[in-house]
């Protein structure tokens, strides 16, 4: 089975490491200080499972022809990138490739789906937290899990799919092949649109956010209006995911989003695919989300001044 991870940032690193460590055959592609990082260095997986550093194949897309035996390409870039990467995609796809989509955000695999077809897409959501530290270089610091799933409706069982999950298993992950995907990516769209907004318009971690009584009360109020949406919209948000939502694991209190990552780093957030959409489905089920549209317009202004 060949692997490519196009993305080589903290999602990419982290799942691409774990299974090039289980000798899987895994090709990153990537490009600029990361590229040259990884041609010259091991890639450096610090873990709370245990830290390991090994050297990878490494490659820029622009050297590698389609490739029928390319089975899998972990899909691990930002949203804001999504347009801007397909036709790297266009070169790599062969007739059997699957695409595992890890973006944050809804709305990616269904454009991707448009693309290259629902057949070739598996849908992905990493509920997992990962600093990435410099380029080559990630820190894993609070346990989760993986969930993918089948794109396609009724699609038939992939052998090849459940023999990822297999290798993944055995390196010591947590993953779960899901005949709901589209469901799992709302349930982790609750704590991506709590969390990521709001840290990094304040600049706060997560543990940070939930001790101080005006965040708290801002972080209720976002998921409150979020689940709202989801109501009206006919998605029913499972209680294991609400339950714990502002009372979590002491291992992620650290935890710096990604959004706030993006902040610092002078990168793009992924306002749409968190905020946006979110806002343009309330408009669709009359649903009102005064909280998240304002913290949005406030991210947009950062956003700008921050390129």
């Amino acid at each position: 089975m060949k692997i490519a991870v196009l993305g080589a940032g903290a999602i990419g690193c982290y799942y691409g490491g774990v299974l090039a460590k289980e000798k899987m055959d895994v090709t990153f592609i990537a490009k600029g200080q990361t590229l040259e990082r990884l041609r010259n260095h091991e890639l450096v997986v610090k873990s709370i499972n245990g830290n390991f550093s090994l050297p990878v194949n490494v490659s820029d897309a622009e050297q590698l022809a389609k490739d029928d035996a390319f089975d899998f390409i972990l899909l691990a870039i930002k949203s804001t990138a999504l347009e801007a990467v397909i036709p790297e995609l266009r070169a790599v796809v062969g007739p059997k490739t699957k695409v595992i989509c890890l973006l944050n955000g809804i709305g990616n695999e269904e454009r991707l789906a448009e693309v290259f077809g629902a057949d070739h897409i598996v849908g992905g959501s990493a509920f997992i937290s990962i600093i990435r530290e410099a380029p080559g270089v990630v820190n894993h610091v609070g346990d989760g899990k993986l969930v993918i799933g089948e794109w396609q409706e009724n699609a038939e069982k992939n052998a090849k799919l459940y023999e990822l999950e297999k290798a993944l298993l055995h390196a010591g992950t947590t993953v779960q092949i899901s005949k709901h995907i589209r469901q799992i990516k709302w349930e982790k769209l609750l704590w991506n649109i709590t969390y990521n907004p709001l840290t990094a318009l304040t600049k706060t971690r997560v543990g940070e956010a939930l001790k101080d009584p005006d965040l708290n009360g801002l972080l209720k109020r976002v998921s409150e209006e979020f689940l709202s949406v989801a109501e009206k919209s006919g998605i029913a948000i499972r209680e294991q995911y609400k339950a714990g939502l502002l009372f979590p694991d002491e291992k992620i209190q650290n935890h710096k989003t990604s959004m706030l990552q993006d902040l610092e780093n002078g990168r793009a957030m992924e306002l749409d695919a968190i905020l946006g959409f979110v806002i343009q489905t309330a408009e669709q089920c009359a649903a009102q989300v005064p909280t998240i549209e304002t913290i949005y317009h406030l991210l947009q202004f950062m956003d700008r001044q921050n390129q």
